[in-house]
């Protein structure tokens, strides 16, 4: 008889054990399980939208990158035209110096030659009166000196 209620109280044991474990941890367990594949779920939605997040993102990198090369390209183009326009306006100014340096170059000559003219005339007739002084007699440079004043009257007046 001791072994008879060792058994039941064995199995009751056992029904009570599977009682509690039906009634209180299966559920606790299934319930578990749903929140985990719920959680595995959220976790896969959110992984897709983060790939569909990343794709776009790197589509718009692609269309920056390539806008920004545009750009770039665009940027160069502009400067060469930029950079021949200031080179053509910088011989045009260069000419213009070139040709005010001329004039004034050919200016400053025409004075030095009329200066040096009128130098080397002024001496020419320095020299001539010297030597007409020296060789002449006072009697002659008179004669001279009238016919020159006659022929410059005559000549004004023509």
């Amino acid at each position: 008889m001791g072994l008879f209620w060792r058994i039941f109280d064995t199995l009751l044991l056992v029904i009570g054990l599977a009682y509690i474990f039906i009634r209180y941890i299966n559920p606790y367990f299934e319930k578990r399980r749903k929140d985990i594949n719920l959680s595995i779920e959220k976790a896969m939605e959110a992984k897709r939208q983060a790939e569909e997040l990343y794709k776009e993102a790197r589509n718009k990198l692609d269309w920056v990158k390539k806008e920004i090369e545009k750009i770039k390209k665009e940027a160069i183009r502009e400067s060469e035209i930029e950079k021949a326009h200031i080179i053509e306006e910088a011989k045009a100014s260069a000419e213009k110096i070139l040709e005010n340096y001329l004039a004034i170059a050919k200016s400053e000559i025409d004075k030095q030659k009329r200066d040096l003219y009128q130098e080397a005339l002024g001496m020419s007739f320095k020299i001539a009166r010297d030597i007409i002084r020296e060789e002449l007699t006072e009697e002659v440079f008179n004669k001279v000196n009238d016919n020159l004043l006659k022929l410059s009257g005559a000549a004004i007046v023509k």
